[in-house]
């Protein structure tokens, strides 16, 4: 007899934007990721180049049911002004492994 166990998966709701897209840190602009979730705790942005390598670690807090903005100048961790071309975003919460990404395109003019 074949027994069957069911999984209830329970998906929590983040909501993750950013704006300006593109954007250009010559012209001192900054990027801005607003990110909503249901729940407080920890967060890091991570940036990475299409190497895959990244060049941005930052924290932050999420804060439950509130809209958290976070930002980005353009400058990787080493203070050295990023290049022109598509760079990956990636937010993870630390309490709850959840993960927002996205694509931001800089163009220094």
């Amino acid at each position: 007899m074949k027994h069957l166990s069911w999984l209830c998966v329970f998906l929590i709701a983040v909501t993750l934007i950013n704006y300006p897209n593109p954007f250009n840190p010559k012209g001192n602009e900054i990027t801005t990721f607003e990110c909503t979730t249901d729940t407080t705790a920890e967060a890091f942005l991570h940036i990475y180049d299409m190497a895959a390598r990244r060049i941005l670690r930052k924290a932050f807090n999420l804060q439950g049911g509130t809209a958290v903005k976070t930002t980005w100048n353009g400058y990787s961790d080493y203070n050295e002004q990023v290049g022109n071309g598509l760079y990956l975003y990636q937010i993870i919460d630390i309490a709850n492994n959840r993960v927002g990404k996205g694509k931001i395109w800089v163009v220094n003019q």
